[in-house]
Order: C-alpha cells, then sequence, then structure tokens
C-alpha cells in the first residue's frame, strides 16, 4: 500500500490530505469484480467441482513456483 501512495501521489496534484488521497486511489464498489467470484484455493476440490458441474478448469499460477501469486 505504501507503494501506491507513493505513486499516486506523484502522479495526482499535491494533496494536503493523505486521508482524500487514500480515499483517490482505493478500489471503487465495482472496479473488482473478479473478487466476487468464489475462487476455490484447493486443486483436488476444485477439480472434483468442475467434474460434477461439467465445467471448465480455470488455474491461475504466479511465477516461483507458489500459487496465488504468493512468490
Amino acid at each position: 500500500m505504501k507503494i501506491l501512495l507513493l505513486v499516486a501521489a506523484c502522479l495526482l496534484p499535491a494533496q494536503d490530505d493523505p486521508a482524500a488521497l487514500a480515499r483517490l486511489i482505493r478500489p471503487q464498489p465495482g472496479e473488482s469484480k473478479w473478487a466476487a467470484i468464489p475462487w476455490l484455493t484447493n486443486l483436488k476440490e476444485a477439480r472434483e467441482r468442475a467434474a460434477r458441474e461439467d465445467k471448465p478448469l480455470f488455474l491461475w499460477r504466479a511465477g516461483g513456483g507458489d500459487t496465488l501469486g504468493r512468490a
């Protein structure tokens, strides 16, 4: 969050109130629709559910060997 605030502070006009800057850069309702999806973190459970519901499986993997971006 500190890096994001620093970048925003460089790009936006100077703000006297840091809380006002935080409100400007905070994600707004409806902006992150992917976060509303009930993601599964257990691969075995996800495979079983996909097979049971006859739906495709979407696997999201980050670099570094760890899943979910915790690299």
